[in-house]
């Protein structure tokens, strides 16, 4: 009975890896066996250890190297994706994130513990098709962990590696650009949802970035510069400066009467702003769907 729920059960990894799919990646009669199994059949010992990290891994890897079919004298079967586990996805895709050695994942999918090191890369291919025509759909180059509606700040550097060896022959010079997102309890941010791949390519190469990405246009900066006219002269109106002065005297009474920081969130100047704009925004969204009639 147990086998035959495990070759109805259907698994198969989508886009992204979560905590909550792994009970869901196995039919419930073959987890409670492993449990019986690895801690006893009475019902005192199942309230007392539920399913652990081990009873979900043995359970993931017994349901991977289920196979409906055996041919006599084949060294390695192949698996099927629709029993690919996460558990085997996961172990296969970081062992070759950290080592980038084939042996290593080879040696793994041998004794039905992970992924094959071909599917590894089918993968990684397929998701990073994926991003990259997400990336051309929107019009920029965003990572995927970002979030929506957060303070995010960016730190850009140089990176200059210039070879002491007297072998060397090149030497490298780059830009580096670090982004950071600042979530509050109050507003912890909006996942953003994920592009979902296409199971019938067979590519195992990533494809590149967008060229606008990639190629920087040169830029050079003349000897004499002329600034560019201007009809009028412009100046800021006295209002907004009066408004933002009076924004900072309030930032700076509220640093004065805090005396215990809890959170970086409710102290900082650009935090505090960002965060008084996300209730102004708020309060507009809420009044005007309070006009709006069902």
């Amino acid at each position: 009975m147990i086998r035959r729920d495990m070759l109805a059960h259907k698994t198969r990894f989508s886009n992204a890896l979560f905590s909550t799919d792994l009970e869901q990646a196995v039919p419930p009669s073959l987890l409670q066996f492993v449990c019986m199994v690895e801690h006893g059949a009475d019902i005192k010992s199942q309230l007392q250890h539920g399913a652990s990290k081990s009873d979900l891994a043995l359970s993931q890897l017994l349901l991977f190297n289920c196979f409906g079919k055996y041919k006599e004298g084949t060294v390695v079967h192949r698996h099927s994706k629709d029993r690919e586990t996460p558990f085997a996805v996961y172990l296969g895709m970081s062992m070759f994130a950290k080592t980038r050695k084939r042996q290593l994942n080879d040696i793994l999918f041998e004794h039905g513990l992970s992924i094959s090191y071909d599917r590894v890369l089918e993968i990684s291919a397929q998701l990073g098709e994926a991003f990259v025509a997400q990336y051309v759909e929107n019009g920029v180059v965003c990572p995927p962990a970002l979030r929506k509606h957060l303070f995010t700040t960016a730190v850009v550097d140089n990176i200059d590696h210039n070879p002491t060896a007297t072998t060397a022959q090149t030497s490298f010079h780059g830009t580096s650009l670090s982004i950071f997102q600042h979530p509050s309890p109050d507003y912890p941010g909006e996942r953003r949802e994920l592009p979902q791949l296409k199971s019938d390519r067979k590519n195992k190469k990533v494809p590149e970035l967008p060229e606008d990405f990639t190629n920087v246009h040169p830029a050079y900066i003349p000897k004499k510069p002329y600034p560019p006219s201007a009809a009028c002269q412009s100046f800021p109106a006295p209002d907004s400066i009066q408004d933002h002065l009076s924004q900072e005297y309030s930032w700076l009474e509220h640093v004065l009467v805090t005396e215990n920081v809890v959170d970086t969130a409710t102290i900082t100047w650009s935090a505090l702003t960002m965060k008084a704009i996300l209730r102004a925004n708020m309060a507009a969204i809420l009044k005007n769907s309070s006009h709006i009639v069902f």
